[in-house]
């Protein structure tokens, strides 16, 4: 077992499950974590150890050579806690209780939470006059009071290990335990003060962000990918070619040099011009531009562009363009995100596009279970405009060039879809994106745009937010859909996704009723159109169904009174109708695609459910006087009833009486849901021979 497992275990552990082949170094494989930041991804432990040491603590360990035997022992034992994390059933709460932690998860521990928790015993056996252990026993001298001088959030997260270890506990596989406790929650002073009361943590759930806050966003994101992308990469290739040109050996400042005033004179002779080919005079807002070297409100908006700092500053303006886009178009995970490769778009057999890519949450695959997401033509482009944009930025080495020949053999393996796009001389544009919080930020302040919409920060996540309001605004059966969009296990989640913001709920009533008025308006609209056009319209509009002609009845009911009043039919009037019809969006409710029923629930009964309640879609049937079908299934019913009478005929022909009977009532069925088809089918000698065939038209169900 780990627990007790010698040091040349630990260290064959630690390289079996790929962490690394020096005991106190924890390497995580980045493509376990790609988001992770380099130093989490490689901690050195007895570093992390020492950096969590007070100073004062920290000249024992000179002083004593039986000190540094302690340090070797902390940095053992940590380790050998961190294999367990990695093997053990370590995990707790509901989702992941008894699982062992994810590799991010471990990195996380091994770089703050452990080393703080060790660093603490470690200050207790450095000033302690006691024998220091040799082998276990190193955590025992921690108490809850050496807690009290953390933050309080540091605090946190160091009792929830201490809570993981106890656990451990329990299950057998741990035994150096602090002397906390299992159960915080219930330690209380029975004398001396009142212990003041810890303050409720308020919990900060993320937002979606405002309608006109993305619309302002989306607008000057487009602006950025149709006029100003055509630009810059013209520009950056001519960059490119000048890199190229000026790498002839010479002093590495002289190549600088002649690089800066090549690269200046260009873009003092640039014209710029829109996707119309218009001069751009200036941007249509103001862009932001950090000057280089400069922080805070030391910007500048000059226009054009006259050096190579602005110019990476557009490129990587334009790469938040793009990510943008992707972010609202996917509603991926920041992990998600940041792990798309430069060739995830791919065409499924219909020519539909999507994203291939890699989800890391609610799944037991450290380096990620593939994925896609379906992709709308504006989220393509971006894409693919990205995977231009990195290629020409990262091949564009420092100003100076480097004599370090490694750099260039390292490109042709890159293939990340963000990168660090900086303006420095001596910048790295190859390294990956890492940050999306403060990119985001820094995008929202290059665009003027506000940094806190809604008083909160702008954060990867709350796009996710946003496409999930969307949806359930817009979509029928959003929960399910969304489920499928985020990755979500279970409804339960996604519906949390969807009613933490309690405006929501609300809000989706508000758009439930304004639709059902609007296809009330519609319909009546397009019967009045109708009835005006005379002969040369199509009966109702096209509505077919009963509930077609009593709104048809309606209408005219209320022209009649309108006319009696001496008052013009007109927008007005229409709206109000829909409003009586629909009990002001109350009723109306999509049966199935192309369907609706119009009763009034709790007033009005149907042959569905025989009932006042809500209509019940298996059992919707043809002759119900609520049925009202839209216009667009016309085609789709005429050719059904063609259908059915070639099936009739056939039927005929081999005198088969079942299948007559059967034909016959779907022929029946189909030819009255459409006046007009109505009147150009039952001319037809088998339509009447059908109607015939059981002495005329019986009730029958919804043949759809």
């Amino acid at each position: 077992m780990i627990v007790s497992a010698d040091v040349t275990s630990l260290v064959a552990a630690q390289t079996i499950l790929q962490h690394g082949k020096v005991l106190g170094r924890w390497i995580t494989p980045r493509r376990w974590c790609p988001f992770v930041t380099p130093a989490k991804r490689d901690v050195d432990v007895r570093a992390r150890l020492i950096a969590a040491i007070p100073d004062e603590s920290l000249r024992f360990i000179a002083e004593d050579v039986g000190n540094e035997r302690l340090l070797k022992l902390a940095v053992e034992t940590l380790t050998r806690y961190l294999l367990i994390l990695r093997m053990g059933p370590a995990g707790t709460g509901r989702k992941g209780n008894a699982r062992s932690l994810d590799p991010g998860q471990v990195a996380d521990c091994a770089y703050y939470i452990a080393p703080t928790l060790f660093a603490l015993a470690l200050v207790h056996w450095l000033r302690s006059k006691d024998v220091a252990p040799t082998a276990g026993g190193l955590l025992s001298v921690v108490t809850v009071d050496d807690l009290a001088h953390l933050s309080a959030s540091l605090r946190e997260s160091v009792l929830k290990e201490v809570r993981r270890m106890y656990a451990l506990h329990h299950r057998g596989c741990w035994e150096d335990l602090p002397r906390i406790g299992n159960d915080l929650g219930q330690i209380t002073e029975v004398a001396g003060d009142a212990a003041p009361g810890l303050s409720e943590r308020q919990r900060d759930s993320h937002l979606p962000l405002p309608d006109e806050y993305v619309s302002e966003m989306g607008q000057r994101s487009l602006w950025l990918m149709e006029s100003l992308a055509p630009n810059l990469f013209a520009i950056t290739q001519r960059i490119l070619e000048i890199w190229e040109e000026t790498d002839d050996g010479a002093l590495a400042s002289n190549i600088g040099y002649r690089r800066r005033l090549a690269a200046e004179k260009l873009l003092s002779h640039w014209e710029w011009r829109d996707d119309k080919g218009a001069l751009i005079e200036k941007p249509p807002f103001d862009l932001k531009l950090a000057l280089q070297g400069s922080e805070g409100e030391a910007a500048g908006s000059a226009w054009p562009p006259r050096n190579l700092a602005s110019i990476f500053g557009l490129l990587s303006n334009l790469q938040l363009a793009h990510l943008f886009v992707v972010c609202l178009s996917t509603g991926g995970r920041r992990s998600e995100t940041l792990d798309l490769r430069r060739d995830c778009v791919a065409y499924a057999s219909d020519g539909r596009p999507y994203a291939k890519g890699r989800t890391f949450k609610l799944v037991q695959r450290h380096d990620g279970e593939l994925r896609d997401w379906v992709l709308p033509d504006l989220a393509v482009v971006a894409i693919e405009q990205q995977s231009r944009l990195v290629k020409l930025v990262e091949a564009i080495g420092p100003l100076k060039p480097s004599t370090d020949g490694k750099l260039a053999v390292a490109r042709s393996t890159l293939d990340h879809l963000w990168v660090q796009v900086s303006g420095g001389s001596a910048s790295d544009r190859t390294k990956p994106l890492l940050h999306l919080e403060r990119a985001m930020l820094s995008y929202a302040r290059t665009l003027g745009m506000d940094l806190r919409p809604s008083n909160q920060w702008l954060r990867p996540h709350r796009f996710r937010k946003t496409v999930a309001r969307m949806a359930a605004l817009a979509i029928t059966h959003a929960p399910k859909v969304l489920m499928d969009v985020f990755g979500h296990k279970s409804i339960e989640m996604t519906l949390y996704y969807i009613l933490s913001d309690k405006a929501l709920q609300a809000e989706i009533e508000q758009v439930g009723r304004e639709l059902r008025v609007m296809r009330a308006k519609q319909a009546i609209e397009s019967i009045v159109a109708a009835e005006d056009a005379g002969d040369n319209g199509l009966a109702l509009g096209g509505y077919g169904g009963p509930a077609a002609l009593m709104i048809d009845r309606a209408i005219k009911v209320q022209r009649e009174r309108a006319h009696r009043r001496g008052e013009l039919w007109g927008v007005d009037s229409v709206r109000e109708l829909a409003e009586v019809l629909t009990l002001q969006g109350k009723a109306w409710e999509v049966v199935r695609h192309g369907v609706l029923c119009t009763k009034f629930p709790g007033s009005e009964a149907g042959p569905c459910n025989r009932s006042k309640g809500r209509p019940e879609p298996a059992h919707c049937q043809s002759d119900c006087s609520h049925r009202l079908e839209e216009a667009f299934l016309t085609d789709d019913v005429d050719a059904a009833i063609a259908s059915c009478v070639a099936e009739y005929v056939t039927a005929i022909e081999t005198d088969d009486d079942l299948l007559q009977a059967m034909w016959a009532g779907q022929i029946r069925a189909h030819v009255v849901r459409f006046e007009h088809l109505r009147v150009k089918w039952m001319c037809h000698p088998m339509v009447v021979r059908a109607g015939a065939h059981h002495g005329g038209a019986e009730p029958a169900k919804d043949p759809t």
